[in-house]
């Protein structure tokens, strides 16, 4: 278990950095570009994304959970036959999705209104061969816990793209129009990353073999995770849609409609999904865990391991929960000039729990073999997010949008661990932990909110908001030592103190 927490601290190092680095080179892209070249490109990027969650969602997993389950057994023929499978189901289905999108090339106009996004996403889509290929090694590597080997291959694919994209806008900005010169520079990258992750494969002793016995097996539990990605993906776009038309219905202008989803899902949003980033290095530990776990009937190990997911994502939680909720107004302000964007941020705050905790659980659900079940709980939860959007609007207007996601992630947390309920025969649902984890939160609360206050008087918001935030985290921290909310299953400070008091006392006799 001390493993895993070692996994989890490299892989959420490199993601902080990797995010860093995205949030530098999107500085970088939109001083190069400017705001409508920016836009242009993000418009064309984001129907991108939706094409490409077809091949890097699912077989991915498939293939690191199968992996290892095989190194488990030491079965090497079988590792090999999956990873080739699902090469060739990926490569197969982006040469589909090409074709589409070429042959049906009038109907994905409609999505834009300017033609140069079109062009940009002809220009990207070679790249869904080559993310196939770089996700699906990366998913092998991910089954045999090569976490370093994983993130780095992701970090280096943002150097590349970082780099590439400086370069070819600043010497070849005489050739083509910036924006597209982006667009290559992010094929050229995925191109170059793809190429890595297959040689570093190959050097680790992969290969290639009969692909024929695994393709039932990859296709079957991949496709209930790709559905739920792909959903995910279309579920936003279509609150965009429904949202505005409720609010205008209202009595708002269109303006203040599309103002108000701007700062929720433009601004809100990504703040709120923060601690997502650790949640995430946690599910790609914890899915190969488990499946070998799985493998060797491992039960009790498999309990642990699920009892410190939920625990971790809920700790996890409380660290950003009272910061948001003290400090919201003015992290708007300092991050968009924005006070609403505060405002809404501190009224959406406990959303964080379920997003965390939706998140492992459904990760955990992955690596049982209960994909189907995890696919129809988060159908379930998107089913009652549309129906929260279209009848809670006319009361609370864009907080019906939080109220929505907390309704739609809550009731997939909880499907999820009644699942698990069923199918460990144990209980999961950790109340007592969370009365605590809010407990040690409050005065985190309070402690973040008077230090912002008396500093106010005579610091930059900057230095203020900072040392709030570490004051807040250390009052957090420390009365969850008080508390014990360290206890994960395999660290207990308050043991760990013990057992070293009583060596002390040993050694003095």
């Amino acid at each position: 278990m001390k493993n895993l927490f070692k996994a989890l601290a490299v892989l959420a190092s490199f993601s902080i950095l990797t995010r860093l680095l995205g949030f530098v080179f999107r500085i970088f892209l939109s001083r190069l570009v400017g705001a409508e070249g920016l836009g242009v490109y993000q418009i064309s990027f984001s129907v991108f994304m939706v094409l490409e969650t077809f091949i890097s969602s699912g077989l991915p997993l498939v293939v690191s959970k199968n992996t290892s389950v095989f190194s488990t057994k030491n079965d090497k023929k079988g590792e090999f036959g999956i990873v080739t499978s699902a090469l060739i189901v990926g490569i197969i289905i982006s040469i589909i999705i090409c074709l589409i999108v070429l042959l049906f090339r009038n109907v994905f106009s409609l999505l834009f209104t300017d033609e140069r996004c079109l062009l940009i996403l002809f220009i990207l889509l070679p790249t869904l061969v080559f993310s196939s290929v770089y996700s699906i090694i990366r998913g092998n590597l991910w089954g045999h816990k090569k976490y370093f080997l994983v993130s780095a291959t992701e970090f280096t694919e943002q150097v590349i793209r970082t780099f590439l994209t400086i370069l070819f806008l600043g010497v070849l900005s005489f050739t083509l129009e910036k924006v597209f010169l982006a667009s290559i520079a992010y094929v050229i990258s995925c191109v170059i990353s793809s190429i890595i992750v297959l040689v570093i494969y190959l050097k680790l002793g992969g290969k290639f073999s009969n692909p024929k016995p695994y393709f039932k097996p990859v296709v079957k539990s991949s496709l209930p995770i790709t559905i739920v990605r792909v959903v995910s993906s279309l579920l936003m776009p279509i609150i965009s849609v429904i949202i505005p038309i409720k609010l205008v219905s209202l009595g708002y202008t269109s303006d203040q409609a599309l103002s108000m989803l701007g700062i929720a899902l433009g601004m809100t949003f990504p703040l709120l999904y923060v601690p997502s980033t650790l949640i995430s290095s946690l599910s790609m530990t914890i899915i190969p865990d488990l499946s070998s776990a799985v493998c060797t009937q491992k039960f009790i190990e498999i309990k642990k391991r699920i009892h410190f997911s939920i625990k971790f994502a809920i700790f996890v939680s409380f660290i950003f929960i009272p910061l948001y909720f003290s400090l919201g107004t003015p992290i708007g302000q300092f991050f968009y000039n924005n006070s609403e964007s505060g405002y809404f941020l501190t009224s959406s705050c406990f959303l964080i729990i379920p997003i965390c905790v939706s998140g492992i659980t459904t990760s955990c659900l992955n690596a049982l073999n209960l994909e189907v079940k995890g696919f129809v709980n988060y159908l379930i939860g998107a089913i009652l997010l549309l129906f929260s959007i279209l009848f809670l609007t006319n009361f609370l207007g864009i907080l019906s949008l939080v109220y929505g996601m907390i309704t739609c992630l809550g009731g997939a947390s909880f499907l999820n661990i009644l699942m698990l309920n069923k199918k460990l025969k144990d209980n999961f649902f950790n109340f007592k932990y969370l009365i605590f984890a809010f407990i040690c939160a409050v005065p985190s609360m309070l402690m973040s909110k008077w230090t912002f206050n008396i500093l106010s008087n005579f610091m930059p918001l900057f230095f203020n908001l900072t040392l709030s935030c570490i004051v807040g985290t250390i009052f957090y921290l420390v009365f969850g030592l008080i508390f014990n909310l360290y206890n994960f299953s395999f660290f207990d400070f308050k043991k760990m103190f013990s057992k070293r008091n009583t060596k002390l006392q040993k050694k003095e006799k």
